[in-house]
């Protein structure tokens, strides 16, 4: 049994992001949940897949622009969203206020993403292309076209 108070889970910060992990692939045989507040004007990861995860999304509070393969959407708060592997996704907050989501990873969890970036990128570190490119390769996260995202 695991439970976690709001406001409580393992917290990574990485760029303006804030990533509370609420469950952990290790603490699940698989499974992890994190939630994810983005700051206004998040630009969010450039569109990318993954092989062998699928995310669902809920998004709490905000809104945020994603990509689900050649759509894009807006979602408000209350809305969901199932992002199944090799498809290709993409998100961002343009809005003036944050945003935050709750990310489910099935059947593998991200949180070593998550950690991985947090560590790379302590707060004021410059982000390194390279360095991206190298954690998102580790974890089953492949940008289109080669290009490496910070997220």
């Amino acid at each position: 049994m695991l439970v976690h108070p709001a406001g409580q889970g393992r917290t990574l910060v990485v760029g303006p992001t804030r990533n509370t992990v609420k469950l952990q692939g290790a603490e699940s045989g698989g499974v992890g949940v994190v939630e994810m507040e983005f700051a206004p004007g998040f630009p969010g990861p450039p569109p990318h897949r993954h092989a062998g995860v699928d995310h669902v999304w809920y998004l709490l509070a905000g809104g945020l622009e994603i990509l689900l393969g050649e759509r894009t959407l807006r979602l408000t708060a209350g809305d969901f969203a199932f992002v199944p592997r090799g498809l290709v996704h993409a998100f961002a907050n343009g809005g003036d206020r944050p945003a935050t989501l709750l990310q489910v990873d099935t059947p593998h969890a991200l949180d070593g993403y998550f950690t991985d970036l947090a560590e790379a990128f302590p707060a004021g570190t410059t982000l390194d292309p390279a360095v991206i490119a190298e954690i998102q390769r580790r974890h089953d996260t492949t940008p289109l076209d080669g290009v490496a995202g910070w997220i």
